[in-house]
């Protein structure tokens, strides 16, 4: 299981990232709409969107039957905070632990010479190529990292 999804399981995160991101891209929010891409009942998004009126996250306004909504400077402060919050929780932590590892190898690789220094450094450029991930800052780490293993094997 993601950290993003043990963490921010509730929908009403994603009811009031869905109103921010509305908002950042200049369209109106809906509950309705909210309502069908957070897979919610209508009855459901618009209880939490009270809920979030009478906290003063959001205000709402009526154009004839359809509604509205739209956050509040605090409303956008918290969605803000719950943005950078998922984001961190989204980074590959595993991978990420594994790369400082590997460059704390590379880094004790770099006095040594010959037989020594490949059977340290080449299972750590093979454990390089195997990584997969989504997270662009460890894929940059990871190229980074090669490029460090390069330099040393050209070095020697």
């Amino acid at each position: 299981m993601k950290l993003e999804k043990l963490f921010l399981h509730e929908k009403a995160v994603e009811v009031l990232l869905k109103i921010y991101e509305a908002e950042k891209s200049g369209e109106e929010a809906y509950p309705l709409s909210i309502s069908k891409e957070v897979g919610s009942p209508y009855s459901y998004i618009s209880k939490v969107i009270g809920i979030f009126e009478e906290n003063a996250l959001t205000e709402s306004e009526f154009e004839g039957r359809i509604r509205k909504v739209r956050l509040t400077e605090d409303g956008k402060k918290i969605a803000e905070l719950f943005l950078q919050l998922k984001q961190l929780l989204s980074m590959d932590l595993v991978t990420r632990k594994k790369i400082k590892e590997l460059k704390k190898i590379v880094d004790s690789c770099n006095e040594q010479k010959g037989e020594e220094l490949l059977r340290r450094i080449l299972p750590v450029k093979a454990e390089l190529e195997i990584i997969d991930s989504e997270d662009g800052e460890v894929l940059k780490m990871v190229e980074d990292l090669k490029n460090a293993i390069e330099e040393i094997l050209n070095a020697s």
